[in-house]
């Protein structure tokens, strides 16, 4: 009986440090996806589709890569938590024949969020790089979130 209690015990303990491990210059997760909700809301609202939502911790650059099809033109948002100064996206294209990417759109506002549109020639690979410019003083890691949208 004991060792089970003791089992526990270190469950629990393992548990809670791994929760305020998650937790980046003390900003829980929850603000984030609640801004996130604002936005889904807002797009579901103005008939918009949400195609892909992503959320993740950024140290200094992030990729996330999706196909692209040329039937639609797509807006992709990233908006980072309170650390961000300055937050900037860059959207590639892969070409499978050359084997490379192509940098074909990038936003470069100098606010804690960033947008471009972007209607695709042919159907491909596009890679995203979510790339913070500038943190405030005392931030180094910050939250993330990234949204794919179309009419």
């Amino acid at each position: 009986m004991k060792s089970k209690i003791l089992t526990l015990v270190i469950l629990s303990l393992l548990f809670s440090v791994n929760i305020s491990a998650q937790c980046i210059n003390g900003t829980k997760s929850y603000p984030i996806y609640k801004a996130g909700a604002q936005l889904v809301n807002k797009f579901d609202s103005q008939g918009s589709e949400v195609v892909r939502i992503e959320y993740d911790l950024v140290f200094s650059s992030k990729e996330s890569f999706r196909n692209l099809s040329a039937d639609w033109e797509y807006s992709i948002i990233a908006f980072a938590d309170n650390g961000v100064k300055d937050l900037n996206i860059k959207l590639y294209e892969y070409d499978s024949l050359l084997e490379k990417w192509t940098m074909v759109a990038e936003d470069k506002s100098t606010e804690a969020h960033a947008v471009l549109t972007y209607k695709p020639t042919v159907a491909a690979l596009y890679k995203v790089e979510i790339i913070v410019k500038e943190f405030y003083e005392g931030y180094t890691a910050a939250r993330y979130g990234l949204m794919y949208v179309h009419d």
